[in-house]
Formats: C-alpha cells, structure tokens, sequence
C-alpha cells in the first residue's frame, strides 16, 4: 500500500497547484482573528479544499516525503483540521492514527484525556496540521504526545506565518490583494 501511496505526481508541480487552489477556492477576505490573536485581512478556508475527495486524496499524497522521512509508527492529527488530513494520510499510508484535542472531552471512556486512538510511549508519531500561522496549538499537541513518552515530528499542509513547521507551502497573501471570486 505504501507503494501507491508514494506514487503521487511531481512535487514541484504539486506545490504549484496547491497555491492556485487555494487562491482560486479557499481564500476568504474579511477582518478576522487567526487562533494566535493576530489580526489578517484573508481567511483560509480549507474545508472548501477538503470536502472535495479527489482534492483531499492529492494532498494527502503530497505528504508522502514527509512519511518516507520520518517513518511514524503513528500519523497524528489536531482536531479539526488536522485529524482530516491525518484521517487521509493515514488511509493512503496504511497507518494507524491517533488524534490530539485541543481540550480533552468532560464526558465518556476518555474524559479528560488530550489525545485518542492506541498509543504507547516510544513510538514515532506524524503530526499533522491544516493551517498555521504561528503554531501554538500545534505546538501544544507536539508538547502533550512528547509528555507521553512519543518522538514527534510536525508537518503543515499551510504555514501562513514564521512558525517553527515544515508545511507543503508557505502561503502569504499580500495585504488588500484584489478580492477572489469564491
């Protein structure tokens, strides 16, 4: 499986898509606030990249060097966005997953755990990320599954920011660029 999963198109070209894409169907202008507390004229709305299946499969593959290089025995991702592409990478890379909560839930088998799915201490864990700008959270999730005993490396599909997070694209839209057509 890890054969089909690697057999994706160039990453050059991949890359180049990717932006267009986002420019062309993602890109929401307006005055918003990011997670971080900064304040940006766009929003990146990336479920208008994810809901559509072929989209989501071909950034998914986009990870595959990231799954060569790091060789997880897990492939993690922070909710929302994050567990989306974890769920993707995951199913093409035929790994198990995990997911890491920005707050744990107050109800059910795992109240007041961060993260869930089978885990142990030791292993190598893939932790992915949608958007981000200046890492935070992702940050933070890295921080809990490191307290659990697990080596992890991060990966973004879009880091907007200065973060410390190797991303498939670094993505700045200048400020009062011209409005998209969404």
């Amino acid at each position: 499986m890890m054969a089909d999963f690697e057999s994706g198109v160039g990453r050059v070209p991949d890359i180049m898509w990717l932006q267009k894409l986002i420019i062309e169907r993602a890109i929401v202008r307006g005055d918003y606030a990011t997670a971080g507390g900064h304040r940006t004229d766009y929003y990146i709305d990336k479920f208008r990249l994810f809901s559509d299946p072929t989209i989501l499969r071909r950034i998914a593959r986009m990870f595959a060097p990231a799954v060569a290089e790091v060789a997880p025995d897990l492939v993690a991702g922070t909710e929302i966005g994050g567990v989306i592409l974890a769920t993707a990478v995951s199913q093409m890379a035929n790994l198990p997953m995990i997911v890491v909560r920005k707050q744990p839930k107050a109800y059910g088998a795992f109240a007041d755990e961060y993260v869930e799915g089978a885990f142990h201490a030791g292993q190598r864990v893939l932790l992915l990320e949608d958007v981000v700008t200046s890492g935070r959270d992702l940050l933070t999730s890295k921080a809990r599954l490191e307290e659990m005993g697990m080596e992890v490396e991060m990966r973004a599909m879009v880091n907007r920011g200065l973060a410390p997070v190797k991303a498939l694209l670094q993505f700045a839209l200048p400020s009062g660029s011209p409005r998209t057509d969404n």
